[in-house]
């Protein structure tokens, strides 16, 4: 019969118990019938037991078992040598992990969960955790199988296995498997003709061809792109035609000589000056180049003061100075031309202001308030 101390729970010995349901503790086989009385016997070495079997009483004489003394008590760290614990006569005890016996100067103390006695081989020094512990707080590196702490080891975000340092990509997160196969994907989108099924570039080992159609080894689709050439941003205008340039600083300094060509960071290209209107008032402007010009016109801005609500302005605060329709922008307009068309549009937004009407054909009254 398995026997828990603790809560005075017994259970039948095929229950293949080792520990007790209630406390977790571990359990002991005892004889499955009631011992009345164990008589030390010291001077033969024995153990008189009597046993009542009917109305007789039978005198079992049996080796006494000389276990040996138990070590003086002394506080160590928990995790090291369990020694204090334990103020009964005997110095033996159970594993509370596989239930083996142990002694206390052989046992351990597990300092993550408290759980003791351990025994040597359920205790792991290295990370100093009872096995518990171990299967709880540690994972296993799916390719070499070496256990280590969760927070040492690493997930591959693409196949999600387990993996440890020495199984890692510096370079990448990655699993080495996983980076093997990335780099083959790569180098397939570097050939030709690359695969691709459910959105995912495939390898050409992966695709196989069936009658009319390419599918994958398992069946699905496959749509292939044939070679082709991606283009990064255009280079700057002034750098492809440098005699642009000098046409329009000529245009500028003849119509316009108050305004001062700059570049910025991003290496675009602007003019900055001051417009005064009819009515005395002064703008600060900005006629900012797009790199594709002359194909594209440039954006004008009035910086100061900051126009706050007006007609016939893009809520990035650039000027809306004519209509797509009327095809206003060639590709030999300069950029002396614009200001001439940013200087209209400053009357007629005086105007505008003053009476409420603006003064040119529109397409529509719509009131924007831009935010630059």
């Amino acid at each position: 019969m398995l026997y828990c101390s603790n809560c005075d729970i017994k259970y039948q010995s095929d229950q293949a118990q080792k520990f007790c349901d209630k406390c977790g503790g571990p359990v002991q086989m005892i004889e499955d019938r009631s011992i009345s009385s164990v008589t030390p016997t010291h001077a033969t070495g024995m153990e008189s037991v009597t046993s009542p079997t009917d109305n007789d009483t039978v005198e079992l004489k049996m080796p006494r078992q000389t276990d040996p003394s138990p070590p003086s008590a002394t506080n160590l760290e928990i995790g090291d040598r369990v020694t204090n614990v334990y103020n009964n006569a005997s110095s033996q005890d159970y594993c509370a992990y596989g239930g083996e016996r142990v002694y206390q100067d052989k046992s351990f103390r597990c300092p993550e969960c408290g759980r003791d006695p351990i025994c040597t081989d359920h205790f792991d020094k290295t990370l100093r955790l009872c096995s518990f512990c171990v299967e709880s707080r540690t994972q296993s590196c799916s390719t070499c199988n070496t256990k280590g702490l969760a927070d040492d080891m690493a997930k591959c975000p693409k196949c999600l296995k387990i993996f440890c340092s020495d199984h890692s990509n510096a370079n990448s997160e990655l699993c080495l498997e996983c980076s093997e196969q990335w780099a083959n994907v790569v180098a397939a989108m570097e050939s030709g003709e690359v695969a691709i099924s459910m959105g995912t570039v495939i390898g050409t080992d992966e695709i196989t061809i069936k009658g009319d159609s390419i599918i994958t080894k398992d069946g699905y689709p496959v749509a292939t792109i044939k070679e082709n050439t991606w283009y990064a941003s255009p280079k700057q205008w002034y750098r492809v035609k440098n005699q642009l340039l000098v046409q329009e600083k000529q245009a500028m300094g003849r119509f316009y000589p108050n305004m001062n060509l700059d570049f910025s960071k991003d290496e675009n290209a602007h003019w900055n000056g001051t417009v005064t209107t009819w009515s005395g008032k002064s703008y600060s402007v900005r006629l900012s180049y797009p790199a594709a010009f002359p194909y594209r016109p440039p954006k004008a801005y009035i910086l100061d003061p900051k126009i706050e609500r007006s007609r016939h302005i893009y809520p990035d605060g650039h000027l809306c100075l004519f209509h797509k329709d009327d095809k206003a922008w060639q590709i030999n307009t300069t950029g002396a031309t614009v200001m001439s068309w940013v200087s209209l549009w400053l009357h007629c937004y005086e105007a505008w202001l003053e009476t409420g009407d603006w003064p040119r054909p529109e397409a529509d009254e719509l009131e924007i308030s831009p935010a630059y």
